[in-house]
Parts: structure tokens; sequence; C-alpha cells
């Protein structure tokens, strides 16, 4: 079911298929599903070209009512009323709503999210229009989360796990199928993949790996590159989306549930599944098994993490351990609230309790960090659960308030950064060439001319930079033949004053000149180096004298170690003689006092014994 890649070194696996799209299409169809398109390579660029800045999203869903809650003893109320898909207002009493005398005996609330899905959306529409731009984010190098938060009932493992049946699959399959999909498309010798895949849950403030149960009590762990991570939490490399369903039923498995009065199977822990995505694309295909190619690598990381229910005692009549498990459910989604508090509040609080709960711990890059999140907030339409639904919608209005800072995680060399830059020039000149006559996409045109100033800036500064450090090198170089050109010239005139100077006086004169100016610099630069030479030697001698004195030191030190743990033996060796003799003198004294007990003892019975004429007399005699 996987290979585990702990503590050894990355080994990018390359995932190729061959009619892909055929064998997905049929899927589908066995499935009883349309398949959509493929994402591809422009999609993943379209999604973050055309990013509207909104890193942190929150979506409501509203489940279905229950059979228990249509056929309980008091009669079903609806307390959802939709307004679009993107507005939902729940009241006490939604008929008095169009009441206006009536409207104000009830509480109401209306509440705006980025979208609403009402009882009767399905799994595929949940996923196409919410969680499929967390994987495109994914595929594109960014960190992206999706949450699914309310209380215990609502369908927050069903939204995120689903069931086998093809048509309620949940949001971690549907991923990871379009994830494979797209990484079988661009599969080539420029573009190599590699995916992992980790599952863990938080089980009473204890993180353990769910697929390597005795792997418990996990810490975690931050740093410049990862970010925050779970330290010795196994990842498990997989080549198809098999694999990762296998990873999946081994970790429910092990994952911890319970029967509840509000949910047959309720999780009692948070559950996080990871997908790490990475990508190597070399930037010239016709050298990509050259070791000095330019290459990009780039990593996404999906966290799709289903939470535990929040829970009312008084609903659940939870006692004993499920107590407890409660109390600590409700203690981190306290937390998680806190956190939210903070990083919404207007006066910018300049701390975020994140380190409160290991929850927001392992949370803390997308809440507020380095990651494109999702919020699902899972509700009940039943009258029962107002109170319940009320708290929900209230946490996830205010987590829209949450800004993240998302970037891309990648890792360019910087042989194939120009290389880049010329790329994406080409690239976008292209696009504009292609846009130019259309009018109506001006909007584009200015995005495209935007980036393409942006490439020219940056390849502009990277020249700049080559030419400074070439300029710098040629002066390096200019210096260096100026002074053997003056070398050689000194040289020239000396041979040539050797050869005439028995043709003209005057020239020997001044060869004469020139050798004493040459050979007084010649002395004089000597000079300076034995001055040199002389206070290094001098510098040297003092070093050695400072050695010479710490080696005395030193030695006396030692030798004043060893007289002082001579002294220390000799100290107890005569404690340990005193402490004989005080033993000594002791059993002196205990046997001084048994003889004068025996002493006491005797002239009692004498005396006792006195009034006997015979012993009077005897007596007598014996103490005189």
């Amino acid at each position: 079911e996987g290979e585990e890649s702990e503590g050894c070194s990355m080994v990018m696996a390359m995932v190729q298929g061959e009619a892909a799209a055929e064998r997905r299409e049929k899927e589908h169809r066995e499935k009883g599903e349309t398949a959509g398109a493929n994402i591809t390579s422009f999609d993943v660029e379209k999604h973050h070209d055309t990013n509207d800045g909104s890193n942190f999203k929150v979506v409501l869903r509203v489940r279905p009512p229950l059979p228990r809650e249509l056929n309980g003893d008091r009669s079903f109320e609806q307390i959802c009323r939709f307004q679009g898909n993107d507005s939902v207002t729940v009241s006490e009493n939604l008929a008095a709503l169009d009441d206006p005398k009536e409207a104000g005996n009830f509480s109401s609330y209306t509440f705006a999210f980025d979208h609403v899905y009402a009882e009767d959306s399905n799994q595929l529409s949940v996923y196409n229009n919410t969680a499929r731009d967390a994987v495109l984010s994914t595929l594109g190098g960014y960190n992206a989360t999706i949450i699914a938060y309310g209380q215990t009932g609502t369908g927050k493992t069903y939204t995120m796990e689903g069931e086998p049946e093809p048509r309620t699959r949940g949001i971690i399959p549907r991923a990871t199928e379009e994830m494979f999909g797209y990484i079988e498309d661009q599969a080539c010798d420029r573009k190599k993949f590699l995916v992992r895949a980790s599952y863990l849950q938080i089980y009473n403030e204890v993180i353990s790996d769910l697929l390597k149960p005795e792997r418990t009590n996990l810490h975690v762990r931050e740093d410049k590159k990862r970010g925050v991570f779970v330290e010795g939490l196994s990842e498990w490399v997989v080549r198809s989306p098999k694999e990762v369903y296998g990873l999946m039923q081994r970790g429910a498995l092990t994952r911890c549930t319970a029967n509840t009065k509000m949910n047959e199977i309720s999780s009692r822990s948070h559950a996080v599944f990871i997908i790490i995505l990475e990508q190597l694309e070399y930037l010239d295909e016709a050298q990509a098994s050259s070791a000095t190619a330019g290459h990009l690598f780039k990593v996404g990381k999906l966290n799709l993490v289903d939470l535990a229910g929040s829970e009312r005692v008084r609903l659940t009549g939870a006692t004993g351990r499920r107590l407890e498990e409660s109390k600590k459910i409700n203690q981190s989604l306290s937390a998680l609230g806190n956190v939210i508090a903070a990083l919404t509040d207007t006066k910018s609080r300049q701390h975020i309790p994140y380190r409160d709960s290991k929850l927001t711990r392992i949370l803390e890059d997308s809440l507020g960090g380095n990651c494109v999140t999702t919020m699902m907030a899972m509700i009940s339409p039943a009258m029962e659960s107002y109170q319940e639904s009320l708290s929900t919608l209230k946490f996830a209005h205010r987590a829209k308030s949450i800004k993240n800072q998302p970037h891309i995680n990648e890792d360019l060399d910087q042989r194939g950064l120009l290389r880049k830059y010329e790329m994406e020039i080409k690239k976008l000149r292209g696009e504009l060439q292609s846009k130019s006559q259309d009018v109506a996409d001006k909007r584009r045109l200015l995005q495209l001319e935007e980036l393409r100033r942006r490439a020219e800036a940056d390849k502009t500064a990277a020249l700049t930079a080559l030419e400074e450090r070439s300029r710098e090198f040629m002066k390096e170089k200019a210096e260096k033949r100026k002074l053997e050109q003056r070398l050689h010239s000194m040289s020239s005139q000396l041979i040539a004053g050797g050869k005439e100077q028995e043709t003209t006086a005057a020239m020997r004169s001044a060869l004469r000149t020139e050798h004493e100016k040459i050979h007084g610099e010649y002395v004089r630069k000597l000079e300076d180096l034995e001055r040199e030479r002389q206070v290094l030697s001098e510098d040297k001698s003092q070093i050695d004298r400072y050695k010479q004195l710490l080696l005395k030191q030193r030695d006396i030190m030692i030798a004043l170690t060893a007289r002082l743990n001579e002294r220390d033996e000799m100290i107890m060796r005569l404690q340990e003689e005193v402490d004989a003799y005080d033993r000594h003198q002791r059993d002196l004294e205990d046997a001084l006092d048994q003889k004068t007990a025996s002493l006491i003892h005797l002239q009692r019975v004498a005396l006792e014994q006195a009034d006997s004429p015979d012993k009077k007399a005897e007596l007598a005699s014996t103490f005189g």
C-alpha cells in the first residue's frame, strides 16, 4: 500500500500513463458521472493569475434532515432559509419572518459566505465549486488546506471522505483522482513528480500516526524550510489513487470513533490527511538529462482536516471516558476559536495563541500564514440543533476576516534564472500577440503587459549584475596587463641600455640614474619587508613567551590540583579515623551504661532483701 519515505535522500518518481484520458473517461462512465475536463497546466496558471486575493474562504453546507429528526417525538421544524447560493437565514420560526407582527418575537440571523450549499447539494458540486480550487493551488506549488468544522453528526467526515459509492465519494478521493490525472497528462522527460501522503489524528491532545499506530505522542516542530510539521510522522510514496485509498482505509481502522446519541459513528479525534506533491521541471528539455541543466523545483502541500464535532453534554449524555473525550474536543475547538478571534481582532493583537493546543499548532500556517485555506462549516437544519448551528455560523462568519499570505514554494537554481525569465517573456509576448485582436479582453492584456514588464525588469536586474561582475573582472585584468607591460618595458630598457652604453655617455648616465632609482626602490621594499619580518618575528616571540607562560601556569594549576586532591584524600582519611574513634567511644559508653545499670539493679535487690537478718549479715560482709 505504498513505500515509506523517511530519513532517506529524495528520489524523484516520474508518473507516466498510457491512454490516461480514455481510462478516466471510462471510469467516470462506469461510476455514472459526467467526466469533466482534465486539469491542464493552463488551468493551474489561470487559477493563479485570476486569484482575487481571497486566500481564506468560508463556505456553508446544510445536511439533509435525518430520520430521527423527521420521525422524532416532536415534529420537524426547518430553521434555514436560503437566499441564492451565498446567503442563509436561520430563525426559531421561519413562518414568522413573513409576518412583520410576529417577526420580532423570534430570533433570526442572516449570514453571507463565499458559497452556501443547501440540503439537496451533492458531493460533486461541493468538490467542483469549492475543493477544486485547493487542488489547483497545490498543483501550482502552494500550501492549501480544507477544514471541515461543525457540530457532531453534521456530515464533516461524509463531506471529506464520503462513501465507496461513486456518486457519494468525498473531497479526498476526488482530489486524489484529479491530482494524479494532472500528473499523468503532464509527465514527460522535462517534468517529474513525486507524491507522498501522511495521516494523523489528535486524540485527547496527543498526536499519533494513523499509518503507524506505534508512533504516538508526536511533537510539532517548525523550521524556515518546511514550516510547521509533525516530527516523526511517516510519509508514504503513492503512485496511484488506489494506493491513497488504501492508506485512508488503514487510517480509518485506527482512528478513534464511538456511538453517541447524536451520531452512530462519531469521530472522537481530529484527523488530518496530508498530500505533498513535489514537481521538478527542467527549463531546457534538450538538456533534461544533463547535471548542469537549469531546473525549477516546486512543492505543493494539501492538508485535508476533519475536525471532531463540538458537543453539548446535555444532548449527547456522555459519561466517563466519552465525557473526558468531549472535554478535550471542546477544549481544542475553543483554542481554535481563540486563535481566530486574535487574528480577526481589529486591535491587531501581537500574540496569537497557536500553542494553546496541538490542533492550532498544526494549523498555524493555515490560519494567517503561508496557505490558501477553505473552511467548510457544517450545520443541521433541525430546530433541536438551533443553538449549536447558530454557534457554528457565528464562528464561521468571524473566520471570514482572516487574511493569509500564501506564496509559491519553489527553488530555482541560478543557472536557470535568466532562462526562466526569457521563457516567461517569450510566453507572455506570445500571449499578448494572440490576444491583441480581442478588444474585449483589455484587462487580461494589461495583466500580461504588467507581468511582461516585471519579467523584463527582473531580467534587466540580472543582466546588470552580470555586467557589473564582468566590468570588475575586466578592470582587474587590465591592471594586471598594465603591470606586466611596465615590467616588460623596464626589462627592455635595461637590455637596450646594455647594448648602447658604449655609444653615448648621456645614455649611460640616464640608465645609471634609472638603475639607481630602481635599485633604491628595491632596497626600500626590502627594508620594508625586513621591518615587517622583524615585527612578525617580535610578535611571534611574544606569542611564544605567552605560550610558555600559559604552559607554566597550566603546570602550576595541575600541581595545585594534585596537591588539593592529596589534601582531600588526607582529610577523608582523617575523617574516617575520627569516625572510627567516635564509634569506639560510643561502644565504650554503651558498655559503661550497661555495667552501671547492672550495678544499680544489684543494689536495688540488696536493699529489698536487707530486712532478712541472715541476708543482712551476708550483705554487710559483702558490701563492707
